[in-house]
């Protein structure tokens, strides 16, 4: 009878360390269930917390302001220019973005004019200012980053169409190019390099070297006057790098931000 007390008891004993060991698994199990459902919800929160067309759609404001002196055969001009270009876009993947840009540039030059009639040559000075608008498409595509991708260098490749609206202000336009300009219709490609800074995930710098475009550019200008009617004369030009490049490399000083153009991208 002891042999078998003492048996029945050392059973108990085991059982109810069996059971003890199954208890705290059970409650190692339930909390190791518990924090991993906790992490799963912070991962998804995280993943989930921004849609998809939100980190993919961006818009963005662009800036320029310049001073030239351009001096040509017949004509010597001075002036300034500003313009604003608003522009959304969408990224594709995160080398390739593409996007829409349109807006609007006031233009306000002084021009000396060189006229030869006959054996004389006479001069006028003209006061122009101008508008224009423009639409460009644009594809841009990643080409390396630096700073742990803070800064990008990107190549754009991009289409444009506008036109442009010449007024005389001041001055005789009589044989001169703006004698009978109504309008002007410009269009174009350019391929040209931009770096961008990012300082958070809504915010990015933006800084456009349209000074170092290749590409080609033409305009069709539109004029009417009482000897001819409406007429149309057109020019073209292959740009390698732009011209106003071309201009500096002349010794034609065009202070300011010519050629440069700054803007914010935001990201919703």
């Amino acid at each position: 009878m002891s042999q078998s007390h003492e048996m029945i008891k050392n059973d108990n004993i085991i059982n109810h360390i069996i059971d003890n060991i199954s208890s705290t698994s059970a409650i190692d199990g339930k909390d190791k269930i518990k924090n991993d459902t906790q992490d799963s919800v912070i991962v998804s929160t995280s993943s989930t917390n921004i849609p998809i067309w939100k980190q993919k759609l961006y818009y963005g404001y662009n800036f320029d302001i310049y001073y030239h002196n351009d001096s040509r055969s017949n004509r010597k001009e001075n002036g300034c220019s500003i313009s604003l270009t608003p522009e959304i876009g969408w990224r594709l993947t995160d080398r390739i973005h593409i996007g829409l840009r349109f807006g609007g540039n006031y233009q306000h030059n002084y021009t000396k004019y060189s006229i030869a009639v006959l054996d004389t040559v006479y001069t006028t000075d003209l006061r122009i200012q101008q508008g224009s608008w423009e639409v460009a498409p644009y594809v841009r595509y990643r080409m390396k980053t630096l700073f742990n991708g803070k800064v990008c260098i990107w190549l754009e490749l991009h289409l444009y169409t506008g036109m442009e609206f010449p007024y005389v202000t001041n001055g005789n336009a009589a044989g001169t190019d703006y004698d009978g300009l109504r309008h002007s219709i410009t269009y174009g490609i350019q391929l040209s390099p931009v770096i961008t800074y990012q300082f958070n995930r809504k915010s990015t710098f933006q800084m456009f070297f349209s000074i170092l475009s290749l590409g080609y550019s033409g305009t069709t200008y539109c004029y009417s006057n009482a000897e001819h009617g409406s007429y149309r004369e057109y020019t073209n030009d292959m740009i390698l790098f732009s011209g106003k490049l071309r201009n500096l490399i002349a010794n034609q000083f065009t202070p300011g931000l010519y050629g440069l153009k700054f803007g914010i991208q935001k990201s919703f």
